[in-house]
């Protein structure tokens, strides 16, 4: 078993999360990046279960097709994946680590995996370029800190393992796939089920400076998202126009139909894309939309995918179009319990300063609440473990930004990764302490 340090796995995180932003991997297709949190807390002395052992394969969403998922295995097994990992995997990515296997979770702390379908800058301005750890894969990377997310998650494992005497209760630790879309959260609730405590962090947003903390967000979104194919009948637009079926067509008044329903207040409905047909002298046949929506309540959301639906049925109808609609991406709404984000708060300013004297947090910058008005796959999770009886609070890391999330120079300071990790140990051993229990929450 790996024991670290303070200073070597301070040292450690960031040579985690460098490795893990040299290899981004879209969502669904994590096999490198599981594989390697796999070896890290295997060598930590956990026993992680992975892929296929830990979700329910019908409740994934937004699975990239068969092909794509076995490409992104083999590129795994090039880079040096071990094929002990991948065979357990199977065809499914993520992984989960017990700090006391065989029990129930009193404490599950979510990590994010996935990367973004996006290219990343290349030039020396750009510091993961300039000091050679940016992205080997082309059109993909780590410009959402799931890389850093991850390396968090990791440097928790080994200060939970290294400080185990002290947490009586069993502190489970979940690697989530195929957050970005909202796709994965809902095959991973049974992994959250009946936790009193449920955590998840995200680095930068709303806190873009280092040594900042808001410890218990609400106000997020529910969400569909929902892929829309019309299908009509090609035909020459100049011979014989009247013999086609316009999918095009349909799909552009669907287009302003749906921003229409976003005027009552109840929500809104973006279309992401639209695209369709095959060439300028061709009735399109084909055409097909990204859409989503997102609302302050799931019974809102619910409402207004309802009615999207039949506003799309009643144009594909008008239009003699076939109509397919497909969920690709579902999460909920949730806010962080005000006595847990108040603990989270007080735990992060009663830290200890490190050896060289600095504070991890500065005082002035640790709030208990905040807004986040958009939407995240964890809410998914919160929900269940409220719904359950528990509690759950998720907090950003404050960290200085290269770049926008999202954009092509996000960046994040790493510096914030090693107090981070000392900060959720304290929490965690705070929360699991034999005689806790929920009163002295409240306290």
């Amino acid at each position: 078993m790996s024991i670290y340090t303070d200073a070597e796995l301070a040292t450690a995180m960031i040579g985690w999360r460098r490795e893990l932003h040299r290899r981004p991997e879209a969502g669904w297709t994590e096999f490198w990046s599981t594989a390697f949190a796999a070896d890290v807390l295997h060598s930590l002395g956990y026993a992680p279960r992975v892929g296929r052992e830990i979700l329910d394969p019908d409740r994934r969403m937004g699975l990239p097709a068969p092909a794509v998922l076995e490409q992104a295995r083999q590129r795994a097994a090039a880079e040096g994946a071990d094929a002990r990992w991948l065979e357990r995997m199977g065809q499914a990515t993520g992984l989960v680590a017990d700090l006391r296997p065989g029990r129930e979770p009193d404490l599950v702390v979510r990590f994010d995996l996935d990367a973004l379908e996006m290219p990343e800058a290349d030039d020396a301005e750009h510091f993961p370029a300039r000091e050679g750890f940016a992205s080997r894969h082309a059109g993909l990377c780590h410009a959402c800190g799931h890389d850093g997310h991850t390396a968090l998650g990791l440097g928790l494992a080994a200060l939970l393992r290294r400080e185990a005497a002290d947490i009586k209760g069993n502190v489970r630790l979940l690697f989530q796939p195929a957050e970005e879309g909202v796709r994965g959260a809902a095959s991973l609730i049974q992994q959250v089920l009946g936790a009193r405590w449920f955590l998840a962090v995200h680095l930068g947003l709303g806190a873009p400076e280092s040594g900042a903390l808001v410890a218990g967000l609400s106000g997020f979104l529910a969400t569909t998202k929902f892929d829309v194919r019309f299908t009509g009948r090609a035909a020459h637009a100049g011979l014989a126009p009247e013999a086609g079926r316009d999918a095009l067509r349909g799909a552009a008044e669907g287009l302003l139909a749906l921003h229409d329903l976003s005027r009552d207040g109840a929500g809104r409905v973006n279309v992401g894309l639209l695209s369709g047909g095959t060439a300028r002298n061709i009735v399109p046949d084909q055409a097909r939309m990204s859409c989503e929506t997102r609302c302050a309540d799931r019974e809102a959301d619910n409402a207004l995918l309802a009615r999207a639906r039949a506003l799309l049925a009643r144009i594909a109808w008008e239009r003699e179009l076939e109509l397919d609609i497909s969920i690709q991406g579902r999460a909920g709404c949730a806010a962080s319990d005000p006595e847990l984000a108040r603990l989270l708060a007080r735990t992060a300013l009663e830290l200890p300063p490190d050896p060289d004297g600095r504070q991890p947090f500065a005082p002035d910058k640790v709030r208990a609440e905040g807004l986040m008005k958009a939407s995240e796959d964890a809410a998914t999770l919160m929900e269940a473990v409220r719904l359950s009886g528990g509690q759950a609070a998720y907090a950003l890391l404050g960290a200085n930004l290269a770049g926008g999330h999202h954009s092509p120079r996000f960046d994040f300071d790493e510096a914030v990764l090693w107090p981070g990790a000392r900060w959720l140990a304290t929490v965690c051993r705070k929360l699991c302490l034999e005689q806790m229990n929920v009163k002295n929450i409240h306290s």
